[in-house]
Order: structure tokens, then sequence, then C-alpha cells
């Protein structure tokens, strides 16, 4: 008995010891994947953050254009539109 007995209490220890050490492995793996994957993570949405601020402000810079152009436009539009009314009212008097 005793020949089966200390061989299988020895191998079931080292088994049991192996299995803590190697959980506490496995843990730590876990959590370095999990900091790898918070990390790419993060660069990502930085990289995001990025390219959102460079796309903000090139359409900051375009809007800005546009409302210029409309203004200028603005004035061209009334100014037409008065020649057209002097041209009208003279055709008018004229006629």
């Amino acid at each position: 008995m005793e020949q089966f007995l200390y061989p299988s209490l020895t191998a079931f220890f080292a088994s049991f010891i192996t299995w803590l050490f190697s959980k506490r492995k496995s843990l730590a793996e876990d959590r370095a994947a999990e900091l790898d994957n918070a990390v790419s993570a993060v660069k990502y949405y930085r990289d995001l953050l990025d390219d959102i601020t460079t796309r903000l402000t090139a359409a900051t810079e375009i809007i800005k254009k546009t409302e210029i152009q409309n203004k200028e436009l603005t004035l061209m539009n009334e100014k037409l539109t008065n020649e057209l009314l002097k041209s009208q009212q003279q055709n008018a008097k004229t006629s």
C-alpha cells in the first residue's frame, strides 16, 4: 500500500503545485494581454481623434471660405438687382 500511496501523493502534490504556479502565470499573461489590448485601443482612438480634428479643421476652413463667398455673391446680387430696377425705371420713363 505504501508503494502506491507515497508516489501517488507525491505526484498529486507536484501536480497541484504546478497547477497553482501555472494558474498564476496564465493570469499574469491574461493581464498583460489585456494591457496590450488597452494600449492598442487607446492608440486606435487617439489616431481616430487626430484624424477627426484634421477633418474638422479642414471643414471649418471650407465653411469660412463659403461664408465669404456667400457674402460677396449676396452683395453682387443686390448690385445687379439695383441696376435692373434702375434700368426698368429708365425704360418705364422713356416709354
